[in-house]
């Protein structure tokens, strides 16, 4: 019974612990002159929720995402590729890398999300199962803004 007590502790430690910290999301914001702004943003979700996977720009490491977080990025115009994978040391991120590729029109503004949903758990004769689905795309303005309200600035 304790063992089971201390691994829940140890779990919601580490969800926590993994969670974006930054203050809330409030509004979008107006691109940069000449430049596509990107608002990339992960709902908060138990499945993956205390990793923290690498989000490549055209192929350059630019920041981690958390569970729960956003990140603003201005983007030169073009062909962009954003694509996500497994971060650093103990970064638990379990879904193969995932990459979307879209055409960034100077002074429009882009909206990509990151989700991991939870299908299954299970928990048999001492063995846990968990499987779920990852998914990386761009998302219609309303839908983005509102799913954004409950996102932190990673």
């Amino acid at each position: 019974m304790f063992n089971k007590f201390i691994f829940a502790l140890g779990i919601i430690v580490s969800l926590i612990g993994c969670s974006a910290t930054g203050p809330k999301f409030t509004e979008t914001e107006a691109p940069e002159v000449n430049k596509a702004k990107v608002y990339f943003y992960r709902p908060w979700a138990m499945l993956d929720g205390a990793a923290a996977p690498v989000v490549q720009i055209n192929g350059v490491d630019s920041f981690e995402i958390g569970n729960g977080g956003f990140h603003v990025l201005d983007l030169n115009p073009g062909n962009t590729i954003i694509a996500v994978k497994e971060g650093g040391f103990m970064s638990n991120w379990r879904a193969g890398p995932l990459q979307i590729s879209f055409d960034a029109q100077a002074n429009n503004t882009y909206f990509v999300r990151l989700t991991a949903s939870l299908d299954n758990a299970a928990y048999i004769g001492g063995v846990a199962s968990i499987s779920g689905n990852y998914s990386l795309g761009l998302v219609n303005p309303e839908t983005a803004k509102q799913e954004l309200r409950e996102t932190k600035k990673n």
